[in-house]
């Protein structure tokens, strides 16, 4: 009997609560609990953090896979199979789906099924379901003999086109127009969404331009043919959870930095047609017929998932395939749990033994307890930028004869996650890294991507840092370092050989997330616009972008240790996007900020470092301007006079709101009434031509001050 998902993640969360009190365990600096056991994110200086992994597989991890009824069984029978077993799908396929999208189960009875064709699983809301995988007489063995069509595919679940969902809804393409959205996020602005309504299938594209390529170093392919416009375009699939004005909340978060300056990202509505959802194939086994250790002349493929989505494979093995035992196009929200792919047969050369494959528009794909065998590429993308949100988690592979990778040009967000490796026919078995000129301008292989508490204390894992995002090592055991084929910068690695916590980042985040629910989004990009600083005063002004629909409040915390430790600095209202820092006590300070609900806290944002150059304090950047406050301290009244055009005065009180904006727009003196404001300390900031050109600490108080100059 399954257990319900809040039973299974309430046994999980106890398990976790009692590990981390009872245990000293490594916590990474990064990504750790806090005193309440909920997770916190930090950010580097340039935004990156470790994403959110936990919506891959099966309705984003939100329900169990399903137990579809048996409508219809079959024994084998003599001879080839594949007519007899295709007759079967159609006859379940042409019942009605029920409430929840679902047909039922064709039960294949124990016994061996020589299948001379291809099965093909066309149909939303069917099963093909085996009594069991063993080898032995109580199992259902599906035999791949011979090889028409020439390295033919076993089994297809779902259809043979493969679109990366390019087919849209006519006029609902839209830009989108935030100037920037940090990986991680799920919301950003439309330049009209009222095209669009809750519940949409929308597609998001971000392609590849001349700019977007430089910053990313044309792919870094060591000489090779550098990447071209248009070639490594992302996509991203996504449901449409909120609208509100032109902003759009999506279920998912996209897995990599929306940058307008870089490349202008935009949206349409997926049309879904012929698009194969709730299948899935269970219990059963498959055996290719080969002639040999290197023989290519057979069925090449297992089981092919194409244009797919909430589908899955569950208890199945696959052996002695030539290219992939399980592979996936065109597919998003996908399991495939307690599989195997074992003992391929072929040359081990490339474009072989993928035993665990994703080709071209894979998002959101959950592997769980798998196992591989005598692979190249155990656990592996192929498809490129259009893979993303990827999780391999508490798989196991033996024999590996190279590395589990992002294979090629830049996917995003893949999880390496309680994995173990043990090869003695290679040294490198995971590589988060640049693949220069292998294969066809390979170059960077990804960004985003982690490995976490994976398991090759015989081999090595290479972390490199591409030029855009970072990749992460933590708490693996192994040799875990940056030397990869190509010279690249080290990537994050930290707690090598420790016993982490926790040791599965996949189901804490999961976790965290079926328990509490979703916290905002965090802000965007802080920056440091203008500051000033003295002997006695200064200020910093900080800005932001905010992303979120979710937050009521930032915490804004500033450092004076050099990152070590920090002081809240502010707690701000919704949708504050600036602050000014007018307690400036030193020449240097680290600061962040978060969004915060009644959920919990947004992960940390950049981590920005301000270093002040000491400025003449109250002046012109021309020193035959004059510009001169009085009374101060003040009472009622205070006189700003200039001997240039002053267009705005604003001031401060201690901790940096705006208590009074005055429009002046002239020169000389201006009289500001500040009879409502409070005893205390202020600052005043004074700006010409839009520039603040000024600024100093002024104190209100019952004491009279000097009367002028």
């Amino acid at each position: 009997m399954k257990q319900t998902n809040q039973l299974k993640y309430l046994l999980v969360g106890l398990s976790l609560v009692f590990s981390i009190k009872a245990s000293c365990q490594f916590q990474s600096s990064i990504l750790h609990y806090n005193d309440s056991l909920r997770l916190v994110y930090h950010s580097d200086k340039d935004g990156n953090r470790i994403p959110d992994f936990s919506y891959a597989g099966y309705k984003n991890g939100e329900a169990e896979l399903p137990e579809l009824p048996v409508v219809l069984e079959i024994s084998p029978i003599s001879g080839d199979n594949t007519a007899h077993i295709q007759a079967a799908i159609d006859s379940v396929s042409s019942l009605e789906l029920d409430s929840n999208g679902h047909r039922g189960a064709l039960l294949l009875k124990p016994g061996i099924y020589p299948i001379h064709g291809i099965i093909y699983l066309g149909s939303s809301g069917v099963v093909l379901r085996g009594s069991g995988e063993s080898a032995d007489s109580t199992g259902t063995i599906l035999q791949g003999i011979g090889d028409t069509p020439h390295q033919r595919k076993l089994i297809v679940i779902g259809g043979n086109k493969k679109t990366k969902w390019s087919d849209e809804v006519p006029g609902s393409r839209i830009n989108i127009t935030s100037e920037y959205v940090p990986a991680g996020s799920r919301t950003f602005e439309v330049s009209d969404a009222s095209k669009y309504t809750i519940g949409d299938n929308i597609i998001i594209r971000h392609p590849s331009t001349s700019k977007w390529l430089a910053a990313v170093d044309y792919g870094g392919t060591a000489g090779d043919v550098l990447w071209k416009p248009g070639q490594i375009d992302m996509y991203f699939n996504r449901f449409i959870t909120r609208i509100e004005g032109n902003k759009i909340q999506v279920d998912v978060p996209i897995y990599h930095e929306l940058d307008r300056s870089l490349s202008q990202a935009y949206a349409w509505i997926f049309t879904r047609s012929k698009l194969v959802t709730e299948s899935g194939i269970e219990n059963l086994r498959i055996e290719i017929q080969t002639s040999g250790p290197e023989d290519e002349d057979h069925v090449w493929s297992g089981i092919n998932f194409v244009r797919v989505e909430d589908c899955w494979a569950i208890n199945v093995s696959v052996l002695y395939f030539g290219y992939a035992g399980f592979f996936f196009e065109d597919a998003t929200r996908s399991t495939v749990m307690d599989c195997s792919a074992l003992e391929p047969k072929s040359k081990i050369t490339g474009s072989r033994r993928y035993n665990f494959n994703l080709g071209s528009a894979c998002n959101n794909i959950l592997f769980k307890n798998c196992h591989a065998s005598e692979s190249r590429h155990a656990f592996v993308s192929n498809g490129t930028s259009t893979v993303s949100g990827i999780v391999f988690t508490s798989c196991s592979t033996v024999d590996d004869h190279t590395a589990s990778e992002s294979h090629r040009r830049w996917g995003q967000a893949l999880l390496y996650d309680k994995n173990s490796h043990n090869s003695k026919n290679t040294t490198r078995v995971l590589g988060l890294y640049n693949r220069g000129d292998y294969g066809t301008g390979h170059g960077w292989t990804g960004t985003h991507q982690v490995a976490w508490n994976v398991s090759a204390p015989n081999n090595q894992i290479v972390i490199q840092k591409p030029p855009i995002g970072q990749n992460y090592g933590i708490g693996c055991d192994a040799t875990v370092d940056n030397k990869g084929p190509f010279p690249n910068p080290v990537g994050y690695i930290e707690g090598t050989g420790e016993n982490i916590t926790p040791e599965s980042l996949y189901e804490a985040q999961l976790l965290e997330r079926l328990t509490y629910g979703l916290v905002p989004d965090a802000p965007g990009r802080l920056t440091e616009t203008d500051y000033s600083f003295t002997d006695n005063s200064g200020y910093v002004n900080l800005e932001w972008i905010d992303i979120s629909l979710d937050e009521n409040q930032y915490v804004l915390e500033r450092s004076t240790d050099g990152g070590t430790s920090f002081e809240k600095l502010a707690h701000l209202g919704e949708n504050i996007e600036s602050y000014s820092d007018t307690n400036i006590l030193q020449d240097n300070y680290h600061y962040r900020i978060k969004a915060v609900n009644e959920i919990g806290s947004s992960p940390w944002s950049n981590l920005l470092h301000v270093e002040l150059s000491i400025t003449a304090g109250l002046s012109s950047p021309e020193d035959q301007h004059e510009i001169i406050v009085f009374p101060n301290p003040f009472t009622d009244l205070l006189t700003v006079k200039s001997s240039i055009s002053i267009q705005n005065i604003v001031l401060y009180d201690a901790v940096g709101r705006v208590v009074k904006h005055v429009i002046a727009n002239k020169k000389g003196e201006v009289l500001i009434n500040v009879k409502d404001l409070s005893n205390g300390i202020y600052f005043i900031a004074l700006y010409s031509d839009n520039d603040r050109i000024a600024f100093n600490k002024i104190v209100k108080n019952m004491i009279i001050g000097q009367s002028g100059p």
